[in-house]
């Protein structure tokens, strides 16, 4: 199968237009929202009646998958199975006091290995279509990751078990086909969505999934872009409700995971085995699939670059409450609104903001060539970052040039009393300090110069500009006592490098 290259114009072009990404192409929230492939007819009956038809029909199936050497399968025409899986769809409802529930997961975890290795407990029918029925037990599987009152540990484990169902279907089917793959990345899109979309309640199961949702998401995603590169309306999806999930620590984390990685695949055949590696764990590493080629990843990177949306709103936490499931929930049940504050996960914002910004200046370090260790659990040393060095040093810039970015950078800095006394500082009194120092070592200690063979200063700018510079002035306070002072250091200090670093 192809890796299908009818998803857009090539990452030069799209460096030109990013802030009309996708914008000619629909999105899928109108398809998701009007597929009615989880509901069984069932539904149609009264609960008792789905209930008793549900936990009669079930229980043999999975009891059969359950014996040492599980027998072959008493479903043998195509009828059979499916008046069968629309049991087993409506079981998938139920609540989680009975084996009912666990059944009907064994059953279709089992099932959707037809796209994987036929066995004899799998019913010839789906072993002739397997695409086919797979497609529909995905779509019935969205129903187990519906929140369930005081049933969350059987639930996250049920739902583990789907999620690992799925990620050996991803890695090991070679015959699936591109609408099977369409369907598995929008089922992944729905369940993040059903359980991450909503402001998070403490001990509930989307904290619990969470990290293992996105995971499998992204991990899926990398490889259908291998397989079968998903098309532009998927991407534009993918985005939109990303946005809406950002809340999640987790979400921030696994993106960082993946454009890291990414990064280093693209830095690697970009500029060549002569140019500082960008050093990231091999976990991380192997999350992109070793038969992914350049120009998809080159591709695959961009997209994702984008996919977390502009990384600065989750400073607002206005921004980040206005998605439709925090609106639904914003008025309680006498019709009166909410405050922002009464939702607990908007306090973690400034963390979970603290930490998409240190990602993206770990990117801006890869692309200068600097390599240097940061931790994430705590902030970097600040430095004087803006003290210039007084020895005469040869530049090739030209000196219109320079004086133009001194400007700029002033003219941005202007507005932060900080940042201006710090700059007068500069003007009248000498310093050793290098301006690109590094905030994790001394004063005394150079910061590793950029790369020479690395990219252009607007190259750069055009990529992560616009994001640094608004994150450098957010004032934005941290729950553990780290401020904006210090905690966007990184930021200012990568602004800095790169426009005063000679080309």
């Amino acid at each position: 199968m192809g890796t299908g290259w009818d998803c857009g114009p090539k990452v030069q072009t799209t460096l030109q237009h990013k802030g009309t990404m996708y914008s000619e192409w629909r999105s899928l929230h109108l398809v998701i929202q009007n597929d009615k492939g989880h509901t069984s007819v069932l539904h149609s009956y009264p609960d008792s009646v789905g209930r008793e038809v549900a936990n009669a029909v079930v229980r043999p199936l999975g009891q059969a998958l359950n014996t040492p050497l599980p027998a072959e399968s008493v479903l043998k025409t195509d009828k059979e199975v499916k008046w069968t899986v629309e049991v087993i769809c409506y079981g998938l409802t139920l609540p989680l006091d009975g084996d009912t529930v666990k059944y009907c997961v064994d059953v279709y975890t089992d099932w959707i290995m037809a796209l994987v290795l036929p066995k004899d407990s799998i019913p010839p029918p789906i072993v002739k279509e397997p695409n086919l029925y797979v497609q529909i037990i995905l779509k019935h599987l969205q129903n187990l990751f519906v929140p369930r009152q005081d049933q969350g540990s059987s639930q996250v484990k049920l739902c583990l078990q789907v999620l690992k169902a799925v990620q050996k279907l991803a890695h090991e089917s070679t015959t699936m086909a591109r609408e099977t793959w369409e369907v598995l990345l929008l089922f992944l899109l729905q369940i993040n969505d059903i359980l991450l979309g909503a402001p998070t309640v403490q001990g509930g199961i989307a904290e619990s999934l969470a990290e293992k949702l996105i995971g499998v998401l992204f991990e899926v995603w990398l490889l259908a872009c291998t397989r079968c590169f998903p098309t532009p309306p998927y991407w534009k999806t993918a985005k939109e409700m990303v946005a809406n999930w950002r809340h999640h620590s987790a979400v921030v984390e696994q993106w960082s995971k993946v454009i890291c990685a990414l990064t280093a695949r693209l830095l690697r055949f970009t500029y060549g085995p002569s140019f500082p590696p960008f050093k990231i764990p091999d976990e991380d590493a192997s999350l992109i699939p070793p038969e992914m080629d350049n120009e998809c990843v080159a591709q695959t990177w961009f997209r994702f670059l984008h996919m977390l949306s502009n990384p600065v709103d989750l400073s607002n936490p206005a921004i980040i409450s206005s998605t439709p499931k925090f609106q639904e929930q914003f008025l309680n049940v006498s019709g009166m609104a909410q405050e922002l504050n009464q939702y607990p996960c908007l306090k973690h914002l400034p963390q979970i903001f603290f930490r998409a910004m240190r990602g993206i200046s770990c990117l801006v370090d890869a692309f200068l060539g600097i390599s240097r260790p940061r931790s994430d659990s705590a902030p970097p040393t600040p430095v004087n970052r803006l003290s210039m060095p007084q020895t005469t040093t040869v530049n090739t810039t030209p000196p219109h040039n320079r004086r133009h970015r001194t400007v700029t950078v002033n003219k941005t800095m202007k507005n932060s009393t900080a940042s201006t006394a710090h700059s007068s500082k500069v003007q009248h009194q000498p310093s050793s300090t290098s301006p690109l120092s590094s905030p994790n070592q001394t004063g005394s200690e150079p910061r590793p110069l950029p790369a020479p063979h690395r990219p252009k200063v607007n190259s750069i700018l055009n990529l992560f500009g616009s994001w640094l510079f608004d994150a450098a002035f957010v004032h934005c306070k941290l729950h553990n006592g780290i401020n904006r002072d210090s905690s966007m250091t990184d930021l200012e200090e990568d602004i800095i490098v790169i426009m005063f670093s000679p080309e």
